[in-house]
């Protein structure tokens, strides 16, 4: 009898050791990385006069590639927006803060509608390691 329950404790909790063990290293939908660059892709339409806007960095650890507004490619959805892709690769060693905001320029980045911010591990050899996200609304 004893042995059944111990089976039975066991066969329910490994797969939520396993699940909850793997969950830390689940990244935002909006987060991709292939160990030598990191994509942030955030939905924007500027038609509204709203845009991101990515605060100062050390760019001595992270290299922007690419930062690209795309529109919707729906046929006939005047004013529907599109993404804003943001390509970095790992410089060198070291823990980074990305913080992008999301306001009007002319109304100034205190305004914001929503703030992102993606805290950023990079290895001694450049690849990306870790990516932890914080949004604020």
């Amino acid at each position: 009898m004893r042995f059944k329950k111990t089976l039975c404790c066991l066969v329910l909790a490994v797969p939520l050791l396993t699940l909850f063990g793997c969950a830390e290293n689940v990244l935002p939908e909006e987060v991709t990385k292939d160990g030598a660059h990191l994509e942030i892709i955030l939905e924007e339409n500027p038609t509204t006069g709203y845009s991101w806007t990515m605060d100062d960095y050390d760019t001595s650890l992270l290299k922007l590639e690419k930062d690209e507004y795309s529109a919707s490619t729906t046929e006939g959805a005047v004013g529907s927006g599109g993404t804003h892709l943001y390509r970095f690769t790992g410089q060198k060693e070291g823990n980074i803060t990305l913080i992008f905001r999301y306001y009007r320029n002319w109304e100034g980045k205190d305004t914001a509608v929503e703030v992102r911010e993606y805290s950023i591990t990079v290895a001694d050899d450049g690849k990306i390691q870790s990516v932890d996200v914080k949004n604020k609304e």
